[in-house]
């Protein structure tokens, strides 16, 4: 009964911890989308986004041509694509406007 304790006490630490562990990822994704988002206002050159986002440790983006110019979504996998930053380029490739959601 006493070892039956302790690996339930066990299991319940290691899952603990695993959650916290997640979590702690889970903000830190969110927390990159958002700051490096709030770097790109209306005429930012699409080359220094990019040059800013290749820094993104947990995160990544997805360029998609677009009928007036073209958009980058910038999301992460940590946090299932829940937080995304949309970038939106006119032809020119500089910004039109950037979006946290």
């Amino acid at each position: 009964m006493l070892k039956t304790n302790k690996l339930r006490a066990l299991l319940i630490a290691v899952f603990l911890i695993a959650l916290t562990t997640v979590a702690i990822l889970w903000n830190s994704a969110r927390e990159e989308i958002f700051f490096l988002c709030g770097n790109f206002s209306e005429g930012v050159e699409k080359v220094s986004v990019v040059r800013q986002l290749d820094t993104a440790n947990l995160s990544s983006y997805e360029q998609v041509a677009t009928e007036y110019g073209s958009e980058i979504v910038f999301s992460s996998k940590l946090n299932l694509g829940v937080y995304q930053c949309i970038i939106e380029f006119d032809g020119n490739n500089r910004v039109i406007r950037a979006t946290f959601t």
